[in-house]
């Protein structure tokens, strides 16, 4: 029942839901009937995996022990981890990840920006579809481990972002120029998805940036960050992966 937990639980009682919840810190909330005995877990429809993503396997071998055969983890875990889970218990096991901010948990759990669900088989994608049909937003369900990947890409790209916008800021900070007004004119959310032809890096799919402006702007902004003795962690990281597919492709005839 922690940030994860507690948001599912507070989103099942507003859809109606009656929560029991079990929590090693025998933490209580108003809307859950807590328990200490996992085999009361039995009893639900659906039972959710909240946990750090280092307990789920322990979790997920104590209810299978004490008798549930369908359980979704909410926990963000590696890829292949529900998969491999299924195969060694031989239940029914889901991925439905989470996309929320620790301190505004509640109010993204009832205004989510999309629904993933890694299906185990179609009768339990169908159960979580018509749960959180309520909620009317997109829902995409796909397999596990595509399921698994979703969660992770989605925090990588923001975490890279964030990373080359630091440098970019560095840079604008050394020119004395206003980083706000350069973010807001770039638009990273257009720029990438919907100006000069949107879906930046996923038209792209195997393929290296070449043509006359991506190579040479990307140089730019290198040299123009390491001569003002900025390390252009993210961006010399950019062209290397770039000249090595390039390299690649063209060792394998593909280019």
């Amino acid at each position: 029942m922690g940030v994860v937990g507690s948001a599912q639980a507070y989103l099942m009682n507003k859809l109606g839901y009656e929560i029991i919840g079990y929590d090693i810190t025998n933490r209580e909330l108003d809307y859950v009937e807590p328990t200490s005995d996992l085999s009361a877990m039995r009893s639900c429809d659906v039972v959710f995996v909240c946990t750090p993503d280092d307990a789920v396997p322990e979790v997920v071998d104590g209810l299978v022990a004490h008798g549930v055969d369908f359980i979704v983890i909410k926990s963000t875990v590696p890829p292949k981890t529900t998969v491999n889970l299924m195969r060694k218990y031989g239940v029914h096991i889901c991925h439905n990840p989470e996309f929320l901010r620790e301190r505004y948990a509640y109010h993204d759990i009832l205004n989510q920006s999309r629904i993933v669900i890694g299906k185990c088989c179609d009768e339990h994608a169908r159960l979580l579809v018509e749960l959180y049909r309520p909620l009317n937003t997109p829902i995409y369900v796909v397999d596990p481990t595509t399921s698994e990947i979703i969660k992770i890409v989605t925090n990588c790209l923001r975490a890279t972002m964030i990373s080359f916008w630091n440098e970019v800021h560095e840079l604008c900070r050394v020119l004395n120029v206003d980083t706000k007004t350069v973010a807001e004119v770039v638009n990273p959310a257009k720029a990438i998805g919907e100006w000069e032809g949107g879906d930046w890096g996923t038209r792209f799919f195997g393929k290296p940036f070449g043509g006359k402006c991506l190579p040479k702007d990307l140089q730019h902004l290198i040299l123009a960050l390491e001569s003002n003795n900025i390390p252009a962690y993210v961006l010399r990281g950019v062209h290397n992966r770039n000249e090595n597919l390039e390299e690649l492709l063209v060792k394998s005839g593909r280019l």
